[in-house]
C-alpha cells in the first residue's frame, strides 16, 4: 500500500459516515469514487446517487409548497370576498381574509356560522332561495346582497356561486362576492345629481317668471301709493304689499341660488345683523319645541361675504340641529371676535393668524359618532332616511365658508350634542348702511325711452312708471319689433330699456344690432335672472346698465337716469 493511501477500514468508516449524513438530511454530502471498483466504491456511488435523487425530490417539494403558499396568499388577499359552504346546511367552512376584513370580524367568528347570518335581514330569503336552487341546479349569478358589518352599516355585494366536489366526495358551494358598495353609492349620487339638476332648471325658470309677476305687483303698488299718498290707511295696506313682494323676491333669490344662477356678491357684512334677520326664519323652521337662543351682543362684527349665503349657512345648520333634536331642545347661535397670534390657536389646524369673527351654532341633540364626523362634509353623505335629505347641506356650507376665506369645524359626541364653529376673517371696512326707506325719489326727465318687454303686464307697469316721471315712452314686445321702431324714429330714441330673455330676438341680440347701427345707443337691460346668468362679459353690455327683477319704481327710475346721464 503506497504512502497516503487509505486503508480498507478508513474507507469503510468514510462510507458509513456518508450514509449517516444523508440519513440525517445533509443531501450535499458526497464521496469520491476511486478507480478500484471494489464493493466499497459501488456502495459510495449508490449513496451519491441516492443523495442526488433525494435533493431533487426536496427541491420539487419546496417548489410545490411555494406554489401552494402563493395560491393560499392569492385566496386570502384577493379583491373578491370568498367563502365555501356546506351544500346542505349552508354553513361556512372556509373564507378568505378579504371577507373577514370587509365585515370587521376575525375568521374564526365567521367559520361555522350560516352564510345567512352574514346577510342583512331584508335580503336573507332571496339569498337562501338562490343558494338552494344552486345546490340542485347549474351554476349562476346570484342576487345582490347586503352583508352586515360588525361596526355598523353594510357592504353591498354582487354574488357569483358554483358547486364543487371536494376530495372527500362531499359537495360544497363556492361563493365569490364582489364589493359593489362604492359603485352603488356613485350611482345613487349620479341619480341624485340628475334630480337636483332638473329641479335646479325648474327653479330657475320658476324664479324668472315669478320675478316678472313681482315686478308687476311692486310697480302697480308704487303707482297706487302715489295716487293715495294722502290716505294713510290705504298706504299702510300698500306697504304690506311691498313687504310681501320683498319676501317673494328673497324667495326667488334662494331659488336662483339653488339653481346656480344667482350672482355671488361678497360685500362687507355685519355678521350679527344677518344673524338677527335670520333668527326669525330659524324660529319658524325649527318649531315651538326647540328654544332658539340668539346673540345678545349688538356691536357690529363685519366680514367680507355674500349676506344671502351667510344666511343660507345659518339656516342649513339650524335645520340639521332641528333634525338632531327630535323631542325638542336648545339651539344657540352666537358670534364673537377672535384674535389668533399663531396658526391653529383656535383648534383648527390650517387657520392662519389674524382677526376672525367666530360664529357658533350649538344644539343639545343626539350628536354624532366619530365615523359620521369624518364624513359630514362629503357631498351626498347623509345619516337621514332615504328621501329625507340630499346630503348637500353641510358640503354647501363648507364650500361657502371656504370661498369667503374662512374655516368651519364641528365638535360632537353621541348624546352630547353638536357645536359648529365658523371662522371668517374680520373686514377692515364697515358694513354698508341700509338705504332709508323714505329717501327722495329719483329725478325724472323728458327723454324718449323705448321699452322692449314680451310680458304685457311688466311692459304696462314699466311704461306707466316712466310716463309718470315725465318720460316719453314707446313700447315693443320683442327685438324685431323694437328694430322697426328704431328704424322709424332714428336718433330721437334716447334710451332702450329691454328685457334680456324674449322669444325670437332677445335683449342682448337687440343691443348688438342697435349698437351696430348707432354705436352711441344707450341701453338698460332688465331680467329675472342675475347679470352673470344673462349677460356675457366682453359683449355689447359694456357701458350698459342692468336692473334685476323684481324692481321698485325708484330703482327703475335711478337706473334709467344713470343710463341717460352716461357721457
Amino acid at each position: 500500500m503506497g504512502k497516503g493511501e487509505r486503508t480498507f477500514e478508513q474507507r469503510l468508516d468514510e462510507t458509513v459516515e456518508l450514509a449517516v449524513q444523508i440519513a440525517s438530511g445533509n443531501l450535499e454530502a458526497r464521496l469520491l469514487v476511486s478507480e478500484r471498483g471494489d464493493p466499497i466504491d459501488a456502495v459510495v456511488a449508490a449513496l451519491n446517487m441516492l443523495a442526488d435523487e433525494l435533493a431533487h425530490e426536496r427541491k420539487g417539494r419546496q417548489r410545490a409548497e411555494e406554489l401552494l403558499q402563493d395560491e393560499l396568499d392569492a385566496y386570502e388577499n384577493a379583491p373578491a370576498l370568498f367563502c365555501s359552504l356546506d351544500g346542505q346546511s349552508l354553513t361556512i367552512e372556509n373564507c378568505n381574509q378579504t371577507l373577514a376584513a370587509a365585515l370587521g370580524l376575525p375568521k374564526p367568528q365567521i367559520i361555522g356560522r350560516s352564510v345567512l347570518d352574514l346577510c342583512s335581514e331584508d335580503c336573507r330569503d332571496l339569498v337562501e332561495r338562490s343558494l338552494r336552487e344552486l345546490a340542485v341546479g347549474a351554476p349562476h349569478e346570484g342576487p345582490e346582497a347586503r352583508l352586515d358589518k360588525a361596526t355598523g352599516g353594510h357592504v353591498t355585494v354582487s354574488t357569483g356561486a358554483s358547486r364543487v366536489r371536494g376530495h372527500d366526495g362531499r359537495e360544497r358551494l363556492r361563493i365569490v362576492w364582489r364589493d359593489v358598495t362604492l359603485e352603488r353609492h356613485l350611482e345613487a349620487q349620479l341619480v341624485q345629481a340628475q334630480k337636483l339638476s332638473a329641479v335646479g332648471r325648474l327653479c330657475g325658470g320658476v324664479a324668472h317668471d315669478f320675478n316678472n309677476i313681482l315686478s308687476v305687483v311692486t310697480g302697480a303698488a308704487a303707482l297706487l301709493s302715489a295716487e293715495l299718498s294722502a290716505r294713510s290707511i290705504e298706504t299702510e295696506d300698500i306697504d304690506l304689499i311691498q313687504q310681501a313682494v320683498a319676501r317673494g323676491a328673497s324667495l326667488t333669490s334662494d331659488l336662483l341660488a339653488f339653481s346656480r344662477r344667482q350672482v355671488v356678491k361678497p360685500t362687507t357684512t355685519d355678521v350679527r345683523s344677518v344673524m338677527r334677520e335670520t333668527e326669525r326664519m330659524i324660529e319658524r323652521l325649527v318649531g315651538a319645541d326647540i328654544q332658539v337662543i340668539g346673540d345678545p351682543q349688538s356691536e357690529p362684527l363685519c366680514v367680507l361675504i355674500d349676506a344671502s349665503q351667510l344666511s343660507q349657512v345659518l339656516i342649513n345648520l339650524a335645520i340639521n340641529a332641528r333634525d338632531a333634536m327630535g323631542e325638542g331642545g336648545r339651539l344657540s347661535i352666537a358670534a364673537a371676535r377672535l384674535n389668533l397670534d399663531r396658526e391653529g390657536g383656535s383648534g383648527v389646524p390650517d387657520l392662519p393668524p389674524g382677526a376672525y369673527a367666530r360664529i357658533s351654532v350649538s344644539d343639545t341633540g343626539s350628536g354624532m359618532t366619530n365615523e359620521v364626523l369624518s364624513q359630514v362634509f362629503e357631498p351626498f353623505f347623509t345619516t337621514k332616511p332615504p328621501g329625507s335629505g340630499s346630503g348637500l347641506g353641510l358640503s354647501v356650507c363648507y364650500g361657502i365658508i371656504r370661498q369667503a376665506g374662512g374655516r368651519i369645524s364641528i365638535d360632537s359626541g353621541v348624546g352630547q350634542g353638536t357645536s359648529v364653529k365658523i371662522y371668517l376673517p374680520i373686514s377692515a371696512s364697515e358694513a354698508s348702511p341700509a338705504l332709508a326707506p323714505g329717501r327722495p325719489p329719483a329725478r325724472g326727465g323728458r327723454e324718449t325711452i323705448l321699452v322692449v318687454e314680451d310680458d304685457v303686464a311688466v311692459c304696462m307697469v314699466t311704461r306707466r312708471i316712466l310716463e309718470r316721471a315725465g318720460y316719453r315712452v314707446l313700447v315693443a314686445t320683442n327685438g324685431v319689433e323694437a328694430l322697426e321702431v328704431a328704424d322709424r324714429l332714428g336718433a330721437s330714441i334716447d334710451l332702450v330699456v329691454s328685457d334680456v330673455t324674449m322669444p325670437g330676438m332677445g335683449g342682448i341680440e337687440l343691443g348688438v344690432e342697435l349698437r351696430r347701427q348707432r354705436p352711441t345707443t344707450r341701453l338698460l337691460y332688465l331680467s329675472g335672472y342675475p347679470r352673470v346668468a344673462t349677460v356675457k362679459p366682453g359683449s355689447v353690455e359694456l357701458g350698459a346698465e342692468f336692473l334685476g327683477k323684481p324692481f321698485t319704481s325708484s330703482a327703475l327710475l335711478e337706473s334709467v337716469r344713470r343710463a341717460l346721464d352716461i357721457a
